[in-house]
């Protein structure tokens, strides 16, 4: 039955992340399990100082904790399945790292969230899958998807399959790859070699369930016809019980009812009431106190490298995300905005944002713009770290400004004729003025959203000629977009460019013929 029911639980969440897409038809949200999570709920409360629905969602979990102890561990979580379907049938060896750390490390997180910096969700473990499916998952999926339409096309170009035939396959690629690779194989291969190595040693939400679990209503209980065979002791996934049968630590049973299962005696059953515990574990103050203390001190340097690094690098943030320390403080990285970002232009952060900022969402706009007819990631963001906003709210989310780097420019350093930013800008923030005789590119700022098309499709080598950074950004913890465009009198309108100038009648006798870069044409 457990098995089952873990399978279902792991179904269900490959699931809502495959269907993300079409949350407004969904019965359930696509983000459940992140919702349902305490742990993130509850460091996103205490590092943005602020209630968030959230917690409603993760109470059923947290307080099912205090009934039946870690039984989300043991049946729910889709991180613990993966681990148990993939971890040997060898007798458990000892884990080189100690239970206790997985306290430890929930207390630093807490520590740190309550001094507004949230890191929990580099940890946790809803996070952690959510995360690996979509930086590795998702994009192997879609690439088997294109590999196999290429192979069917002709297939369907002989059957007149028009749809099939002219079918496209979006391929996203992610910049943390790697890292995040080699992060999830590590922990695969600890928990091939110690079983449940994750869940027993460091999972910071184990640890939070856990807590609850010292005052579990539901507890394991051994009856007198137990042999002291220790069979139970030595298959425990979980490491739970103790060098006699009758005790065992509810900080550490992930509720998985193998051990009555395995009983010859049939002596072990789980039913209300007390049982003897042994080994539970026991910080002590001193070591309560001074992981506390590193918690704070990490939250202090980290909040100064942040404010640091985001005004270095051109940090531009996904539309509708909170003001940045309200965003570092409520986001949890769990990646579904990028993972549903239909342009690929949102992109996991390594330390662009400082330390506390690695796989929070950035959009690198020289490798995508930012749809304009899109707001998706809004919809799917679980804890409200970016905004979901109506399409004409969206527009109004001015994300940056574009500059011009005039030393890189086809126009004005090569006396080119180049047309091609201004084609693309959707809201004509882009024009040209006659300077030096001839026609050159200006970027108007109050009209200017800081979509990011102009940079992508800019025909320089490199790094672009016209680059967005977060110069000018609005960004609303609360409130109308439209109204606040309208206070700083910014213009956002869908206008198509007039290139009438370059007709060759509008041209000053003064002025010399603009050169055409290689492959561009005008019309």
């Amino acid at each position: 039955m457990r098995r089952g029911i873990q399978l279902f639980s792991l179904i269900l969440f490959a699931l809502l992340f495959v269907l993300s897409p079409l949350v407004e038809k969904l019965a359930l949200p696509p983000d459940l399990f992140l919702k349902a999570d305490p742990l993130l709920g509850i460091s996103a409360v205490l590092a943005s100082r602020r209630l968030l629905g959230l917690l409603l969602w993760s109470l059923p979990v947290l307080l099912s904790a205090f009934v039946a102890g870690r039984f989300f561990c043991g049946w729910l979580c889709p991180l613990g399945t993966c681990f148990e379907l993939c971890s040997t049938k060898k007798a458990q060896k000892k884990n080189p790292v100690p239970k206790k750390a997985k306290f430890y490390l929930l207390l630093f997180l807490l520590a740190a969230a309550a001094c507004t910096v949230n890191i929990a969700g580099i940890f946790d473990p809803i996070a952690l899958i959510t995360r690996a499916f979509t930086i590795i998952l998702y994009p192997l999926t879609m690439l088997g998807a294109a590999t196999g339409l290429e192979i069917f096309r002709p297939a369907a170009d002989y059957l007149s399959l028009i749809t099939l035939s002219h079918a496209q396959v979006h391929e996203p690629v992610f910049s943390l790859l790697p890292l995040t690779v080699i992060v999830m194989l590590a922990l695969f291969v600890l928990n091939y070699t110690y079983p449940r190595f994750w869940c027993r040693s460091l999972c910071p939400l184990g640890a939070l369930l856990g807590v609850g679990a010292r005052l579990g209503f539901f507890r394991r209980r051994v009856t007198d016809g137990c042999t002291s065979c220790m069979k139970c002791a030595r298959d425990c996934p979980a490491g739970a019980l103790g060098q006699e049968p009758r005790e065992y630590d509810p900080q550490e049973c992930i509720c998985c009812l193998k051990c009555g299962k395995i009983c010859p005696a049939h002596a072990v059953d789980f039913s209300p009431g007390t049982g003897a515990a042994a080994g539970q574990t026991d910080m002590g103050r001193r070591g309560l106190l001074t992981t506390a203390a590193a918690g704070a001190l990490t939250a202090f340097a980290i909040t100064k490298d942040t404010a640091e690094k985001v005004n270095e690098n051109r940090l531009i943030r996904p539309p509708g995300a909170l003001p940045e320390s309200l965003f570092q403080g409520t986001c949890i990285r769990c990646g579904q905005c990028m993972k549903i970002c239909p342009t690929n232009t949102l992109q996991p952060c390594l330390f662009e944002a400082g330390i506390a900022g690695i796989w929070s969402p950035r959009l690198k706009t020289r490798l995508a713009g930012c749809d304009q007819t899109c707001s998706l990631c809004g919809t799917v963001c679980p804890t409200g770290a970016i905004r979901e906003l109506t399409l004409d709210e969206k527009k109004h989310a001015k994300l940056g400004t574009a500059s011009l780097d005039r030393n890189r420019c086809l126009v004005w350093a090569q006396d080119r004729l180049c047309l091609i930013c201004d084609e693309q800008c959707p809201y004509n923030a882009i024009v040209f003025k006659w300077k030096d005789g001839m026609r050159r590119p200006i970027v108007i700022d109050t009209k200017c959203n800081g979509c990011g098309f102009c940079e992508q499709v800019c025909p320089v080598q490199g790094r672009s000629a016209i680059e967005v950074s977060q110069h000018g950004e609005i960004r609303l913890a609360e409130g109308s977009y439209i109204e606040k465009a309208r206070e700083l009198q910014l213009e956002f309108k869908n206008e198509p460019g007039d290139d009438a100038f370059i007709q060759e009648s509008e041209q000053p006798e003064s002025a010399s013929p603009q050169k055409l870069p290689e492959g561009i044409r005008a019309n």
